[in-house]
């Protein structure tokens, strides 16, 4: 959300990874709201609560009240519509368009008119605007098309493309920005979709991780949906057909392209499970008795509350210790007086470990008593690889950004222009917290800093900062991007209760 944010305060036709939209409607929340936590997450809310009204409202004209209300129960049993609504991001608006398209399809096969086609048009533009995938919309839209006989003269229809022509004309502000960078965008996500993983590595993550995030149980019913409605699939113009395909085919795509994909988000099944919430709304209705029916709901209500509670309780307090252990920063430990016979007994027998009891079993077996008891807490900080926990990760930045901030104080730098590193999400997160929202620097991914210039960046007044066990390769990163010398300020330790969450290292750029 906080990288959204970021972009939101330079506005473009297009950025790096991702379409604009996003970035448009933070610069709207925030310019209403302020630059606060509160109105993103506000923000949040309202666009969640928005989708689940289009849902509603669609559903509402083509099934009725109560079937209605089934569905928007349904979602509402999703951790993805609850706990998901907590941080804005980029889907968000994005299925609000899809959603538009979805229902003004409906309405093209119910009533065949061509008018409904250019208004498709117009919601696909914006969608495409949100995010790329909405091609996936116009993909599906053409395999309905061509799988039924009586559907597959309109293929011909020239109105069908108008409405492309005419979603390509909303597009166009994208298409110049990628023209004016190399097409950055594309290639980066033809790359990400098409290489970087061993084949099949991520289909498994993507299949257990939509399953859980959108509830098993809906996943179960939705299959049993689809054979309960069979009848109904056979039948081009149907509700229920368009649906199913419409909504299906992007979980078929992405579970294909998780078998060699670098990235494969469950979320992405997000559009899957918004078919099958509209589609069982009715057929739930009409399979089951009133008592069984709020039972299968209230079950759908208590897995969520089992999930989301699990998922925000394991962030507060965890629930089992699961940390990733590997020791990366020996530069630290020299700087903090570990003697070079400690640390050659840490070199050769470094390994990768999960688990705190794992790790201090290891060192044990390395280091002597004596050792241990001086330096085992200070080598056990350091080989914790913190942000290997994705919960974590959301925990105390208003405390950290405080922190940093007494920390330049004490400097005498209490205001800097830029905030420098390796990962871009680090960066973005802290020049939020902090009171002169800095603008970051990314080292990893340069074609993201639009709005931070190597050259200014490097007249300063700028930091670099890394999270303590990768920080001595990122120092190592810094000089060979930036070949000026750094100052050491000192570091961060951000603890809830007696945990770290988070240790930086803060160094000053010296022009």
């Amino acid at each position: 959300m906080l990288d959204h944010w970021v972009w939101s305060r330079y506005l473009s036709f297009s950025y790096y990874e991702h379409p604009p939209m996003i970035a448009w409607l933070i610069r709207g929340i925030t310019f209403i709201g302020g630059n606060n936590e509160t109105a993103l997450e506000l923000g949040s809310q309202l666009v969640t609560l928005s989708i689940l009204t289009l849902v509603y409202a669609g559903t509402f004209r083509l099934y009725g009240i109560k079937p209605a209300l089934v569905t928007l129960l349904i979602l509402c049993s999703m951790p993805y519509f609850t706990l998901g609504s907590i941080f804005l991001h980029i889907t968000q608006p994005f299925l609000i368009f899809w959603i538009l398209a979805l229902f003004l399809l409906i309405r093209f096969h119910q009533q065949p008119a061509n008018n409904w086609l250019l208004w498709i048009g117009v919601a696909a533009g914006f969608g495409a605007l949100s995010k790329y995938i909405m091609l996936l919309f116009y993909a599906g839209l053409f395999l309905h098309l061509l799988l039924y006989h009586k559907t597959r003269k309109d293929v011909l229809n020239p109105w069908f493309y108008f409405a492309g022509m005419l979603s390509l004309l909303i597009f166009i502000p994208v298409i110049i920005w990628n023209a004016q960078h190399d097409w950055v965008s594309f290639r980066w996500q033809l790359e990400k979709g098409t290489s970087g993983a061993d084949f099949g590595e991520n289909t498994l993550a993507f299949t257990v991780g939509h399953l859980l995030l959108f509830s098993p149980l809906w996943a179960l019913m939705g299959g049993l949906g689809i054979w309960w409605l069979r009848d109904r699939l056979v039948e081009a113009r149907s509700p229920e057909s368009v649906i199913t395909v419409i909504s299906i085919f992007p979980l078929l795509f992405f579970t294909v392209m998780s078998l060699k994909g670098t990235i494969s988000d469950p979320h992405w099944a997000n559009l899957a499970y918004l078919g099958i919430a509209i589609m069982l709304g009715k057929e739930l209705l009409r399979r089951f008795q009133k008592k069984t029916l709020y039972v299968l709901l209230a079950s759908g209500l208590l897995i969520n509350v089992a999930l989301t509670g699990t998922v925000v309780t394991h962030a507060l307090n965890p629930l089992f210790d699961w940390m990733h252990y590997e020791l990366k920063n020996y530069d630290y430990l020299k700087n903090n007086n570990v003697p070079q016979a400690t640390l050659e007994k840490l070199r050769n027998n470094d390994e990768r470990l999960y688990s705190t009891g794992q790790y201090r079993l290891h060192l044990k077996q390395i280091l002597s008593p004596a050792e241990i008891e001086e330096y085992g807490g200070l080598i056990q900080k350091t080989a914790m690889d913190i942000s290997s926990d994705r919960l974590t990760r959301v925990l105390e930045w208003d405390k950290t950004g405080e922190q940093l901030q007494q920390l330049l104080v004490r400097n005498g730098i209490p205001q800097i222009a830029f905030i420098v590193s390796r990962e871009y999400q680090l960066s973005g997160a802290l020049s939020f917290y902090l009171p002169h929202q800095p603008w970051p620097h990314s080292i990893e991914k340069p074609e993201r800093n639009l709005w931070s210039p190597l050259d200014e960046v490097k007249m300063g007044p700028s930091i670099f900062v890394c999270e303590l066990q990768e920080c001595q390769g990122g120092v190592v990163d810094f000089y060979e991007r930036f070949e000026m010398p750094l100052r050491y300020l000192g570091e961060i330790e951000t603890r809830r209760y007696d945990r770290m969450v988070r240790n930086l290292q803060v160094y000053e750029l010296i022009p």
